[in-house]
């Protein structure tokens, strides 16, 4: 009889259908893990979360739409939910003002960066706030990198009496998660084409 995992720390690495080796009543959901970057290439993993908070991945062929066709049928077959934090964050979930966004983030950095708590988990990915709007927004690369520059001059106005120190090492953060989430979004998604300007 075949044995059933209910923890990652017991899976081995070499199953070759993991999918078949897992006790399912023992599991939180499926997601959509990404490694890698744009130098290296992006890679896309279908993943299995345990109740017991650990995680395996079911599938290592890379590539997104497999990746999402596997969650999703292993989702309708044993009746989990899927995290997919690789698609743009839904518009509900955003705040009405980039600049909001930003301040707001940067708030919760300043904070961070005082104490010696670690990071928070982002809500649905790190750097959506101040990245996934504009994606569906149609930006450019140029309009993001102009949004990047705009978010640097705020946070210097709303916290220039911050240490200097933890202002550069905040708006590293920022910047460092939007550009990889940038990139994330389109390996990982079709960009929707650039809203038309509203008429005055």
């Amino acid at each position: 009889m075949m044995p059933k995992y209910s923890s990652a720390k017991d899976m081995p690495d070499n199953l070759k259908n993991p999918t078949a080796f897992i006790a399912w009543e023992h599991v939180r959901g499926v997601f959509v893990q990404e490694l890698g970057d744009d130098k290296e290439g992006w890679v896309f993993w279908p993943c299995v979360h345990f109740q017991d908070d650990t995680w395996h991945p079911l599938a290592k062929d890379g590539d997104i739409t497999k990746a999402r066709q596997i969650c999703a049928s292993l989702s309708a077959i044993h009746d989990k939910p899927i995290q997919d934090w690789t698609r743009p964050a839904p518009p509900g979930l955003t705040l009405a003002s980039t600049r909001e966004q930003i301040s707001n983030y940067l708030k919760g950095t300043k904070e961070w960066l005082e104490t010696t708590h670690p990071e928070p988990s982002p809500l649905w990915g790190a750097g959506w706030e101040y990245t996934d709007h504009l994606f569906l927004d149609g930006f450019t690369h140029f309009e993001f990198e102009e949004e990047m520059r705009a978010m640097h001059k705020t946070a210097l106005e709303v916290f220039g009496g911050m240490e200097p120190s933890k202002l550069k090492a905040g708006l590293a953060i920022v910047k460092e998660q939007a550009t990889r989430r940038w990139s994330l979004l389109h390996a990982a998604n079709i960009k929707p084409d650039p809203k038309p300007e509203e008429v005055a």
